[in-house]
């Protein structure tokens, strides 16, 4: 019989890839894409989401470089004002404005954690890869939490991802998304749009029911 802690693993194993490939994702599209694609699949595939009917079809989509940068750089850049830009305080601020309280506060959840920005991530910290891979980042402290049998540990992991998402990331992806699907005129952005939303909801219905009581039982047990 499979233990608790290591399906546990399993699970947060697969949300880490799938938060790590969708921040891939989000970036300006390479010749990278088709195995950031295939990842995520695989990730969505394991958490049984609902999210993988879309994500099947952004394989079906071209993932040709050269058309999906267009699409991107005219959703999230611009040249003019961006119709889909990919920053939390456009969404949760009153005035539609960038580096707002909002930002502020993501990058204090970063630092509360020893974390910063790289020198080389020119985006505001509040970003969508950003915030995607920040996520990535805590998932992976929770594993380490249910490989030392800390339930303690992991409870505190659960808790501030659970507060992240509902005051960041989870805030504001209905807004994000609705407008990529509305403004993309790639079927590629449209269903990682949908991926996105589904995700993310899924994973903040999910949280409370981490049973880290439970791994710590089964661990003190065995």
């Amino acid at each position: 019989m499979e233990k608790t802690s290591d399906k546990l693993l399993s699970i947060e194993t697969a949300r880490s890839n799938a938060y790590r490939r969708l921040a891939d994702a989000y970036r300006l599209p390479s010749d990278d894409l088709p195995g950031v694609v295939q990842a995520l699949e695989a990730a969505l595939a394991q958490l049984g989401s609902e999210a993988l009917e879309s994500a099947t079809c952004l394989k079906k989509d071209g993932l040709g470089s050269s058309v999906l940068q267009v699409d991107y750089a005219r959703l999230f850049i611009g040249p003019f004002m961006a119709p889909a830009p990919p920053y939390g305080s456009i969404y949760l601020e009153d005035k539609r404005r960038l580096m707002g309280d909002s930002t502020v506060d993501v990058r204090q959840h970063y630092l509360s954690l020893g974390l910063d920005l790289s020198p080389d991530f020119k985006e505001a910290p509040d970003h969508i890869t950003a915030e995607l891979e920040f996520m990535h980042v805590l998932i992976n402290q929770g594993m380490e939490a249910i490989e030392l049998s800390d339930g303690q540990m992991l409870s505190e992991s659960i808790r501030h991802q659970r507060i992240f998402l509902a005051k960041h990331l989870g805030a504001w992806m209905p807004a994000f998304t609705g407008k990529i699907i509305e403004h993309a005129r790639t079927d590629y952005y449209r269903h990682l749009a949908t991926v996105t939303r589904t995700f993310v909801a899924e994973d903040m219905d999910g949280l409370p029911d981490l049973p880290s009581a439970e791994m710590t039982t089964a661990q003190a047990a065995s």
